[in-house]
């Protein structure tokens, strides 16, 4: 699957996660990715560009990534990046409408797989 013609926004509030994230989308051929540092940016950001999917990070000051999530109302597919591999956070986070999470560290084949689920969740 070719990610070129793809927008993808990386909320995450820990610089290096976000610019390693950043980069791992980049290598995989996304044609634009979008940096937000917290759910509020992150809104205002959807705001101005439909992204074809989003990677959030649960633990964000002073917008989390639920509260992201149920402000966004489905209107592009949420992946959720946690260092929480607790059933609590992941099943919280798929019942606020996630289509999928990863738990750090992040992996380029991990990325791949939950874009392309996405993409196909989009439609």
């Amino acid at each position: 699957m070719s990610f070129n013609s793809c927008a993808v926004l990386v909320v995450e509030d820990e610089v290096v996660t976000r610019s390693v994230s950043v980069r791992l989308l980049k290598q995989l051929g996304v044609g634009t990715v979008i940096e937000a540092a917290d759910g509020a940016e992150a809104l205002a950001r959807c705001n101005r560009v439909d992204f074809d999917a989003i990677f959030c990070d649960v633990d964000m000051v002073p917008m989390g990534g639920l509260a992201f999530l149920e402000a966004l109302d489905g209107r592009a597919p949420v992946i959720m990046l946690t260092k929480h591999d607790r059933s609590d956070v992941v099943l919280s986070a798929l019942r606020s409408g996630a289509t999928g999470y990863l738990v750090k560290p992040l992996t380029p084949l991990g990325l791949r797989e939950k874009l392309e689920k996405a993409l196909t969740a989009k439609g």
